[in-house]
């Protein structure tokens, strides 16, 4: 196998360099997102939501494509991700578009896998953590509930001939779906560490 010449390594950095940028700028968007959605301005902030979504896509295909990944960029790409979320979640609670219960189910469920993952790292000086099946779909679930939600508040005119809006049965089944995944995925990983540790 050639290796690499000193431009191909040149353009692999640069390029990792762009993909740590693209997630850069998806957390400095978050606060921007905030924004909008606070000042009324909900097809700006559904906008920034897409954006930042294929921004996070772009990043990930980028660091696959040159099969390197950064410190920073592994660091750096679930804060922004989480970020987002929770942001999304406070916010739209804030507004009155999500019910609060649901924003609460979701930040403190993300508030205790990071806390067991730390207690996890502490303890058994592992490193093996990664998501379960049913947090990726949980994952999934949070995405599509605060599309939803945000296309409810950019659109209230159409979202109310389609008969969906506060209090509509399309609203209580998105919220119902998301909650049931959240808390089900918060005691997977509550049932796993406790296994773990006891088989430790």
């Amino acid at each position: 196998m050639v290796p690499p010449s000193a431009r191909e390594r040149f353009d692999a950095a640069r390029l990792i360099n762009i993909a740590n940028g693209l997630t850069a700028a998806r957390v400095l968007l978050v606060p921007y997102f905030a924004y909008l959605l606070i000042s009324g301005r909900g097809k700006a902030a559904l906008l920034v939501f897409a954006v930042c979504g294929a921004t996070d896509a772009l990043d990930g295909l980028l660091a696959r494509w040159l099969r390197q990944r950064t410190l920073v960029g592994a660091l750096l790409d679930p804060i922004a991700d989480k970020m987002l979320m929770a942001t999304a979640f406070i916010v739209l609670s804030y507004v009155h578009v999500v019910p609060l219960r649901l924003a609460v189910m979701v930040i403190s469920r993300d508030i205790f896998i990071l806390v067991g993952s730390f207690l996890y790292l502490l303890l058994l000086d592992s490193s093996d953590i990664r998501p379960t099946g049913l947090s990726k779909a949980n994952t999934a679930v949070q995405v599509l509930t605060v599309l939803y939600f945000l296309a409810v508040a950019a659109f209230p005119s159409e979202a109310k001939a389609l008969g969906t809006g506060r209090g509509s049965l399309p609203d209580r089944a998105v919220t119902l779906v998301c909650a049931v995944t959240t808390v089900a995925s918060g005691l997977q990983y509550l049932y796993l560490g406790i296994r773990k540790l006891s088989d430790a």
